[in-house]
């Protein structure tokens, strides 16, 4: 297993940030556009004012007994201030038996804090995709990583669409902010387009202070007063934004 720190990270990638340091601890229901920068070379310079960045800093791997964890690879440059969000993905190997402890826990919190640990992060936004076995995985990991994050700091989450709907276990999440992501749903996520589309909202109270959607998955609305993060499945232009932000004000979610 090898670590890294997360200045070690940035500065070994040449990832161009010009941060500075902006108050912590913003509202999780302020009405904002993120933008997703994911792994690939992004500059988002062309950002207006007021439009966040939410950083992929690290990525974490349990493959089997091997627990890979390193940082980004590609380069990022953005306004000042502008990037908020410190995103640590995390994945199970599917291919790889799979092994659990305490320890493998308490290893992986600690590198969630680790790469997502950057003096700009006003939040850091846990991505671990888990199967239903896995749930209890992910809170405790969670909890861990609740437990040492900086005071101020925002935690937030990702989840499925769908478990906002079907789900209780996420009461027992202790996050500030969970992310429902409305693209990537197959046939199951038409209803919970529709629903959103039509005035309604998500069944669980705590999936409605953010949502998350896609330039090549529009929405045909959604509720107004909660973050929205943009994703992108490829690397940002200033057109690919422009379209997705008309589309998302057109349905007023943001103000």
């Amino acid at each position: 297993m090898r670590r890294r720190g997360v200045v070690g990270v940035l500065a070994s990638l040449g990832l161009a940030l010009t941060v500075g340091c902006a108050p912590r601890a913003a509202s999780t229901r302020a009405s904002t556009l993120v933008v997703w920068a994911w792994e690939r070379p992004e500059d988002l310079r062309f950002l207006p004012p007021g439009v966040e960045i939410a950083a992929l800093t690290g990525f974490i791997e349990i493959s089997g007994p091997r627990t890979v964890i390193r940082g980004r690879l590609h380069p990022l440059r953005a306004q000042a201030g502008q990037v908020t969000t410190a995103v640590v993905h995390v994945e199970i190997d599917p291919r790889r038996p799979f092994e659990w402890s305490e320890a493998r826990e308490a290893e992986v919190a600690a590198a969630i804090l680790d790469l997502g640990g950057a003096a700009w992060a006003r939040r850091l936004q846990v991505d671990f995709e888990v199967r239903a076995s896995q749930r209890p995985i992910l809170l405790g990991v969670l909890r861990r990583v609740r437990d040492g994050l900086k005071p101020g700091v925002v935690l937030s989450m990702t989840a499925l669409a769908s478990w906002c709907e079907t789900e209780g276990w996420l009461a027992e999440a202790p996050v500030d902010e969970i992310a429902p992501m409305l693209f990537r749903m197959g046939r199951g996520g038409v209803p919970i387009r529709e629903k959103l589309g039509a005035g309604g909202d998500f069944r669980n109270a705590r999936c409605r202070d953010a949502l998350a959607i896609s330039t090549d998955a529009p929405l045909p609305g959604a509720p107004a007063g909660r973050r929205v993060y943009l994703f992108n499945p490829r690397s940002w232009s200033a057109a690919d934004f422009a379209a997705i932000e008309e589309r998302v004000r057109a349905w007023r979610a943001v103000r």
